[in-house]
């Protein structure tokens, strides 16, 4: 209830405590750095004031602060270690990491109210403090109110086993992921309540799964389970790390269950800070081998049917003094709801139909920990893939200082990513705050095409408006200049248009050079791949594209968000083309085409002209009312 500084040896608790004198208890970095939390004995107490018997290391903050009429709490954790009842592995675990264990395998298991100390062997699988093992369905069976600290390997394993309880434990200073579904088969399992402190990387050749060079303190592999009111109080690597499978992997294998697509029981209340990495990681899913590689959650009701996608909501998170990001999620359909403080980044979606919304995001608080990376600049929001939005959010105390450059609504570095036009804001606020924070020099196809709709005014002032990156090909006159932004506010309609080579027998179309019909071009575009270009253009002109190749044997135009009634024409050399197609669903439609340009510009539908001279040819691309994406073939074959 109050900061407790550097060698004070008092704590004022926010409420009187049971807590007695000789008792152990954690208590948690509020800092960037998850080793400043330090376990101390207690000496005396006396209602919520606590005497320690040796004075702290490091300052631990314990104010609670008003910001844009929000309340951020940034104050530390503190965890009783001591229990009446001890499971401990013997003296010489110490130097081998051989410590005990509990492995529940069948019939009923309570435990409530255990200190578990030396727990786990280093390097073992199967051997954690506490650890319930391929016992499929267990209903009322629990771990509620225990400690486990200083483990060898993991606190609490979830193994093959569904409906169990893991409440109001603590755990301290353990190696490796700490509250763990192994396989990705655990569903209807409850986390509440609990604790976690100090996630450490094991040590090299004792790590059970490549995962752990990077640990979270929740590894969490399934989504059909309830994590409500926990905290991750520091980790090396990340706080909360849904990882989600193909197929369950291990002893659980089967092809008939896939997480990736199963809907999100609960995630709400929970608290990550003080982590290296990430507070909260939705992506990275384990490979039966148990590397991680990039996953997309889509939740689903049925996994074959697209229509069935379901919402994910992930409400009331909290996630202050990350070094990366308070949050980064990977899929579609997407809700991040809560406060972010004090992260390097606020959030980042790398996805489609995700939101930010309902949220406070604050650059810099009271509570001024330097970060590891001083010069690192601070976003609020970054725009990728998408389409994403913010929506409902307040943005405060953005502010470049004489070290790093600030903004609330920035984009995420990349080389090749493909930026949606559709990406938004609506209900924004900026307190203190810079509101845009675009690059100077743009690295990549994704930064090259960014921009973002300001869709009710309040970025800008003017609802509709487009906020694009300092490209030429982006802007024209009628875009105002917005210098501390580095951008430009355009009022110019925007769609996506895509040039895509069809196969790898197809000539390579990048670098990739477009100019529009006043002479304006964009840098040299590097491509999403080397036969894939994305481009996001105003509507209404015209863009003739250079590729390495004088024609491609195959290539597919597409276009995305194209508003009822515009249009965009793009030229490109192409050798005579077979078939002209246009998609309707599962349906390839032949276009007929127009005799010449002028009768190209006056039809309000999509077709081309073919100049077989010159080889050219001149496709106009309109969106049919309700269809703002559609997608043209041209084949040789």
């Amino acid at each position: 209830a109050a900061t407790a500084t550097a060698g004070t040896t008092q704590l004022l608790l926010d409420a009187p405590t049971d807590w007695r004198a000789g008792d152990r208890v954690v208590v948690a970095s509020t800092s960037y750095e998850p080793n400043e939390a330090e376990a101390v004995v207690i000496a005396s107490v006396s209602g919520p004031s606590v005497t320690l018997a040796e004075p702290l290391k490091f300052t631990h903050w314990g104010v609670r602060q008003t910001i844009a009429g929000a309340t951020v709490d940034e104050r530390a954790e503190v965890g009783l270690l001591s229990r009446n009842v001890v499971v401990r592995g013997d003296e010489r675990s110490e130097a081998t990491g051989f410590g005990g264990h509990i492995m529940m395998m069948g019939g009923a298991s309570h435990i409530e109210g255990v200190e578990l100390t030396r727990m786990g062997q280093r390097g073992h699988l199967a051997r954690y403090p506490i650890h319930w093992h391929m016992m499929g369905d267990a209903p009322g069976q629990y771990a509620r109110a225990n400690s486990i600290w200083h483990s060898f390997s993991r606190c609490v394993t979830v193994h093959g086993t569904n409906d169990v309880t893991v409440s109001n434990n603590v755990c301290y200073d353990h190696a490796g992921h700490g509250y763990f579904l192994e396989d990705g088969i655990e569903a209807r399992n409850t986390f509440s309540g609990n604790l976690g402190v100090l996630t450490r990387v094991p040590p090299d050749g004792k790590r059970l799964l490549p995962t752990d060079a990077t640990p979270a303190t929740f590894w969490m592999t399934n989504p059909d389970n309830t994590w409500h009111g926990n905290v991750a109080a520091g980790s090396e690597g990340h706080g909360f790390w849904l990882s989600l499978p193909e197929h369950p992997t291990g002893l659980s294998t089967t092809t008939n269950v896939w997480p990736q697509y199963l809907p999100l029981r609960e995630f709400s209340g929970n608290v990550s800070h003080s982590n290296r990495i990430n507070g909260l990681h939705v992506d990275d899913g384990p490979a039966p081998d148990g590397s991680a590689h990039t996953t997309f959650y889509l939740p689903r009701r049925d996994r074959n049917d697209s229509t069935t996608a379901v919402t994910a909501e992930l409400t009331g998170f909290v996630a202050w003094k990350n070094t990366m990001r308070g949050a980064w999620m990977r899929g579609a359909n997407l809700v991040l709801e809560g406060v972010l403080a004090d992260n390097r980044i606020g959030a980042t979606f790398a996805a489609s139909h995700a939101y930010l919304r309902h949220a406070l995001v604050v650059g810099e608080s009271e509570n001024r920990a330097p970060h590891p990376n001083p010069t690192w600049p601070v976003h609020g929001y970054e725009f990728y893939d998408g389409p994403v939005a913010a929506e409902h959010v307040t943005f405060a105390n953005f502010q470049p200082n004489a070290t790093r450059d600030a903004g609330a609504l920035g984009l995420e570095f990349q080389n090749w990513a493909i930026m949606n036009p559709g990406n938004g804001v609506s209900d924004v606020k900026f307190v203190n705050a810079r509101a845009v924070i675009f690059p100077h020099d743009l690295h990549g196809d994704g930064e090259r095409m960014s921009m973002f709709t300001d869709r009710d005014g309040s970025v800008t002032g003017t609802p509709g408006s487009v906020v694009t990156v300092n490209n030429p090909l982006l802007v024209d006159g009628a875009c105002a200049p917005r210098a501390d932004w580095n951008a430009f506010v355009c009022p110019s309609q925007f769609a996506g248009v895509n040039v895509q080579a069809f196969s790898s027998w197809d000539p390579l179309i990048t670098p990739f050079n477009v100019h529009r019909d006043d002479g304006q071009s964009t840098p040299t575009m590097d491509g999403y791949s080397q036969r894939w270009v994305a481009l996001n253009v105003p509507t209404r002109r015209t863009y003739t594209v250079e590729y390495p190749g004088r024609a491609a044997l195959g290539v597919r135009v597409t276009y995305d968000h194209l508003a009822d009634g515009e249009w965009v024409r793009v030229t490109l050399p192409y050798t005579y083309p077979k078939f002209v197609m246009h998609r309707e669903g599962d349906n390839f439609i032949p276009i007929n085409p127009v005799g010449t340009i002028a009768e190209l510009d006056g039809v309000q539908r999509t077709t081309y002209v073919y100049d077989a001279d010159k080889q050219i040819i001149y496709i106009k691309l309109v969106a049919k009312a309700g269809q703002p994406s559609g997608a043209i073939w041209l084949e040789t074959r």
